[in-house]
């Protein structure tokens, strides 16, 4: 009886041990492997950019230009402040008068310009709008140059009306922007000519290409039009750079031109100068501005610059 159970027993093990070796040997044609269809791990690799990084980060440097609108001291750039929100700046400037038309004044003459702007900017999602309304005050006592007597003078001068696209898509290393800036004939021409206020309506039509150049520093390049400025159409060209020397200091340089036609007609000047942002969204400036170049009628050498704006 035990002899049967044995071999029972015997006989269950060695079957059992023939269907595990046959499962090993299965044939693998048998079975279907599905594999998930691949996705591009970086959507933005085309531009050169990893998904959670922009082309450019917000530092001291971006803050509101002569016109209104986002830029360096003078020059617009193609790089953008946050969207959805108002910028409030203003800026003092002061120049003395030097020279009409590239003819220096005589010795004993003199003059003298401040101005005050202040600039309302709206900051969209894929544009800036903005209106730039300058209080000026001058003094002149040039009368063997322009053959009028010593004069004082004070009012509104010509308000700037400012547009800007910026919704254009980010490149590996620059971005593009465009726009058109208005000068309204609100000054007097008679009582406010000597701080820059003629009786025209000109317009400038520019683009600009602003590019990254390391983490700190940044060039941009600004052409366009002029158009009825002195009763010429201009070109217009501005070259800058800005360099990231800390976290709430950057440094600003510009050369800043604009010619019409032949014969000299043209103006230069170099730009240098700083923007501190000492808290958030509160920007502080200073600039230097020298002639390079001339063809004002009231023409300087030196002027400078302070300034501050505020976003939010």
């Amino acid at each position: 009886m035990n002899l049967k159970k044995l071999l029972l027993t015997a006989t269950m093990m060695i079957l059992s041990t023939v269907s595990f070796l046959s499962a090993q040997t299965a044939d693998l044609n048998d079975y279907e492997i599905y594999t998930l269809p691949q996705t591009n791990p970086n959507p933005y690799k085309y531009y050169g950019m990893k998904p959670e990084e922009k082309l450019f980060k917000l530092t001291p440097r971006n803050s509101i230009n002569s016109s209104g609108l986002a830029g360096l001291f003078v020059a617009e750039t193609a790089e953008k402040l946050t969207a959805k929100q108002m910028v409030l700046s203003s800026r003092y400037k002061y120049r003395k008068l030097s020279s009409t038309k590239g003819q220096a004044f005589y010795t004993t003459e003199d003059g003298d310009v401040s101005s005050f702007e202040t600039s309302l900017t709206w900051i969209g999602k894929w544009a800036e709008w903005s209106v730039t309304v300058p209080i000026q005050e001058w003094s002149l006592s040039a009368p063997r140059t322009f053959n009028r007597r010593a004069e004082t003078n004070n009012g509104l001068g010509n308000i700037n009306l400012g547009f800007k696209y910026t919704d254009l898509p980010d490149h590996s290393y620059y971005r593009f922007a465009f726009g058109i800036s208005c000068t309204c004939d609100t000054g007097n021409s008679n009582d406010m000519a000597p701080a820059g206020s003629n009786d025209e309506t000109s317009t400038k039509i520019f683009g600009c290409v602003t590019t990254k150049e390391t983490d700190r520093a940044t060039a941009n390049l600004e052409l366009g039009a002029l158009i009825n400025k002195e009763n010429e159409d201009w070109f217009l060209y501005n070259f800058g750079i800005t360099y990231d020397i800390t976290e709430k200091v950057s440094f600003i340089g510009e050369i800043v031109g604009e010619v019409a036609g032949g014969d000299d007609k043209d103006n230069m000047d170099m730009v240098c100068g700083l923007r501190l942002s000492p808290v958030k969204d509160f920007t502080i400036e200073m600039a230097y501005y020298r002639n390079l170049r001339t063809y004002r009628e009231y023409g300087w050498d030196n002027q400078f610059q302070i300034g501050a704006a505020k976003q939010w």
